[in-house]
């Protein structure tokens, strides 16, 4: 036998009849149920909060006169203090200084999770940090307010403290730096004052001073080489007038090779103005010279004039103070022959030592704009850290500091009861329609029909026909449910006056 299905509206009318039929117990169970939920929410301990709002102070002074040391914004720098601030060393101090959670027997890690997840940090402002609050909750306001108060003031104490740190860091590490600049400025300084003293003369700056002391030289040389001349002119002719007076007194041998050497030291010296000591004309000239002053050396000493007595005659002498003046002016030739080389030489390095003064001078001017930065950056974070003595720069103060809350902020109670009503409205109705579900007995018409066969016609259906007896007690019931429910609200309401009277 097929049942007929019924459609939701039958089901829906059902799900009524099942609701009206055991209305007294469902009213009675969600009433049980309620007062007991409510009795339990009232129970719940109170959760006490405490904030307070701590205010990010920029710098006083402007940072175009005193730049702060410290990188980064405040945001990164509140993570790390959090980080300290909320460590488990940290947290357990203060734990143990307000005897927190001494009545709940945790152990130190769960009462530092639990502490942990009491503590409540937010950051206010827009793009940038200019304010936070820290909130603290626990069950006794003045308890959560001492707390919550020390937790700003440790957050003040690590942004002062880490500020100071870095501060103090960021010194030394430009001091240290700072006396190896000044060391390798000073070895600069030592090694291009050592190459000016080994070079003396040598110097690009000392080129101009060279050159006009050479052209005096020069000039000086050969003033010197037409003194010489004028002496040969002046010997020859005093030994042609010799040979005038005596008709035989020819010109000696050195004296021939003493003028062929001045001759050829005047070619030698006009040839080094033009060209190196390595030019093959150059180094003729000087083997003839060679030459020469090797056959002076191998003639026998000239006649001393001294030696002639009386009987010399005024040209003797005359000789004799031309040959002076001849070794002067051929000694104060080699002198001005080796100055002039000396200057020359000189002249001729300049290039060299301007290449070479070059990269002493790049390295030197490297090391002192090293020196010179860090000296500035030195100079910098001292004031920096002034700054922060005389608390100057950018710190945490308290705006606003925690007071004892006045009511709990949690448990949310009526919202609690509310639902607790609603659950076990739901519930009651729900154990209705399931034991009724359950129940085998035949309930309605639909049922009836479902069970009987196709072919058997129902012909009518006899409502429920209560007695008198049966009238009356259940008026009694329902009195007596009215007047137990009536008490019992009676009772839960004094209840809650006594545990809670601002509900």
């Amino acid at each position: 036998m097929a049942s007929t299905p019924e459609n939701p509206v039958q089901m829906l009318r059902g799900y009524l009849s099942t609701v009206r039929y055991y209305a007294y117990w469902i009213a009675m169970g969600t009433l049980v149920l309620t007062l007991a939920g409510i009795s339990i929410i009232a129970k719940l301990p109170d959760q006490y909060k405490a904030t307070t709002t701590i205010l990010v102070d920029p710098q006083k002074i402007p940072e175009k006169y005193v730049a702060s040391s410290i990188a980064g914004d405040p945001s990164s720098r509140l993570a790390l203090i959090s980080q300290d601030v909320l460590s488990a060393t940290h947290l357990q101090r203060v734990i143990d200084r307000f005897h927190l959670f001494d009545d709940k027997h945790l152990s130190s890690d769960q009462a530092i999770e639990m502490m942990r997840t009491n503590i409540t940090i937010d950051v206010k402002g827009g793009a940038g940090l200019s304010a936070f609050t820290i909130s603290y909750v626990g069950q006794d306001p003045r308890t959560v307010a001492a707390v919550t108060n020390q937790l700003a003031a440790s957050f003040i104490e690590d942004n002062v403290e880490t500020r100071e740190k870095l501060t103090e860091g960021t010194t030394d590490f430009l001091a240290s730096q700072l006396q190896r600049a000044k060391q390798n400025l000073e070895e600069q300084e030592r090694k291009l004052r050592e190459f000016k003293m080994q070079h003396l003369g040598e110097m690009p700056e000392q080129q101009p001073a060279n050159l006009q002391v050479l052209t005096q030289l020069r000039a000086n040389f050969q003033a010197n080489s037409d003194a010489l001349n004028r002496l040969d002119i002046q010997r020859m002719v005093v030994l042609r007038g010799e040979r005038t007076g005596t008709g035989n007194v020819p010109q000696t041998e050195r004296g021939r090779l003493e003028a062929e050497k001045r001759q050829l030291e005047q070619k030698l010296f006009e040839l080094r103005r033009v060209y190196t000591a390595d030019y093959p004309d150059v180094i003729e000239a000087q083997q003839r010279v060679d030459r020469v002053k090797s056959e002076l050396k191998a003639l026998p000493p000239g006649p001393n004039p001294a030696d002639k007595g009386a009987s010399s005659s005024g040209d003797d002498l005359q000789l004799l103070g031309l040959e002076k003046e001849q070794k002067r002016l051929e000694e104060a030739q080699k002198r001005l022959l080796q100055q002039i080389q000396t200057y020359q030489a000189k002249v001729d390095a300049a290039p060299m030592r301007e290449s070479q003064v070059t990269d002493l001078m790049r390295n030197y001017e490297v090391s002192k704009n090293n020196y010179q930065s860090l000296l500035e950056k030195s100079f910098s974070a001292g004031m920096a850290v002034d700054l922060e003595n005389k608390q100057k720069a950018e710190r945490f103060t308290i705006l606003d500091p925690a007071r004892a809350p006045d009511r709990p902020s949690k448990p949310k109670r009526l919202p609690m009861m509310f639902g607790a009503f609603v659950l076990s409205l739901c519930a009651c109705v729900g154990l209705a329609i399931g034991r009724d579900t359950i129940d085998s007995s035949v309930k309605s018409e639909a049922e009836a029909k479902n069970l009987l066969p196709a072919s058997v016609s129902l012909l009518a259906s006899v409502p429920m026909i209560e007695t008198v007896e049966e009238r009356r007690r259940q008026r009694l019931y329902l009195i007596a449910a009215i007047t137990v429910s009536v008490v019992a609200c009676l009772l839960e309401a004094g209840f809650l006056w006594k545990v809670h009277p601002y509900l």
